[in-house]
């Protein structure tokens, strides 16, 4: 089974799959924001390592492209739906809105990546709803306002923003161009981006 990572997209999975772990222990330390750039980190590998799949497709061994679906799958479980859940529970410490943000986010979530998994993408390469891995840098990008909001408005702000989020991703109505070619190395620059500037923003 290891075996799998010595592909190269695989390999690109594993290292997204540390930044997660990595994203997670310093949220659930109290260091949101960092938390969270390390997760933009995982979020922007998740789409190289589709990319590098694309371009070494004909150099995979057999089982490989399965196994790294799979491996891929649990990734996006992850930073697009698992981390999210945590970070609205933390920030609104606690409260019915942030339990009832988290449980839609989480159903809403599984329930599109079973659709994905079974359905895949449109003809033209689109997505049906919003992508769960949209979630994270709408995190980022809430973080990065939060000083212009009030203390007591920005946990009712991120749980309405997922609640919202979670219907979204739900609905068959919104087709969403995947993330590739030159698109790539643009998300690259998004999160890079916006990794410094939550880190700047976390400075004591």
């Amino acid at each position: 089974m290891i075996g799998h990572l010595r592909d190269y997209a695989n390999a690109i999975t594993a290292l997204a799959y540390l930044f997660a772990v990595i994203g997670l222990f310093l949220a659930l330390n109290g260091k949101v924001e960092l938390g969270v750039a390390a997760m933009l980190w995982t979020w922007f590998l998740d789409h190289w390592d589709g990319h590098v799949a694309r371009k070494t497709r004909q150099l995979r061994r057999p089982g490989v492209a399965e196994f790294g679906k799979s491996f891929d799958g649990f990734a996006d479980f992850i930073h697009g739906v698992v981390f999210p859940a945590a970070i609205i529970i933390l920030v609104g410490q606690g409260t019915p809105l942030s339990l009832v943000a988290s449980l839609a986010l989480v159903l809403a979530g599984a329930i599109r990546l079973s659709h994905f998994e079974n359905a895949g993408l449109t003809a033209d390469a689109r997505f049906s709803g919003i992508p769960v891995s949209y979630d994270t840098p709408l995190l980022a990008i809430l973080l990065l306002i939060r000083p212009m909001l009030s203390n007591d408005a920005f946990p009712t702000i991120v749980a309405a923003a997922f609640i919202v989020l979670a219907v979204l991703h739900v609905t068959t109505a919104i087709r969403v161009p995947a993330i590739r070619g030159t698109a790539v190395p643009i998300a690259t620059g998004f999160a890079l981006a916006g990794c410094v500037a939550l880190v700047w923003n976390a400075r004591p």
